[in-house]
């Protein structure tokens, strides 16, 4: 993985961990996640439709409250760290 897009990818790494350990909201995964997309050069469409299915379930829970919606943090955790392997070998 190249400089630049370890740049990119750490702090979403960092963001997964915090999510993990009850340290920030659904709320603030998808907003980094979701500018960190933007942000990105060469991040095909197709990548920011997948993020978007991904991030649905933290909007629910960031809108309901985290008891109210049936999801797996940690398999949400683990789809995204996924989607992230994926992105970084992009660039």
């Amino acid at each position: 993985m190249n400089e630049e897009v370890d740049r990119r990818v750490a702090p979403l790494r960092t963001t997964l961990a915090a999510l993990a350990a009850g340290e920030i909201g659904p709320e603030v995964v998808c907003a980094r996640f979701r500018m960190a997309a933007v942000q990105w050069p060469d991040l095909p469409p197709r990548y920011a439709s997948v993020l978007e299915r991904l991030l649905a379930p933290l909007d629910q829970a960031a809108m309901m409250g985290d008891e109210s919606c049936s999801f797996s943090a940690a398999e949400l955790g683990r789809s995204l760290s996924e989607w992230l392997d994926h992105a970084s070998q992009i660039s």
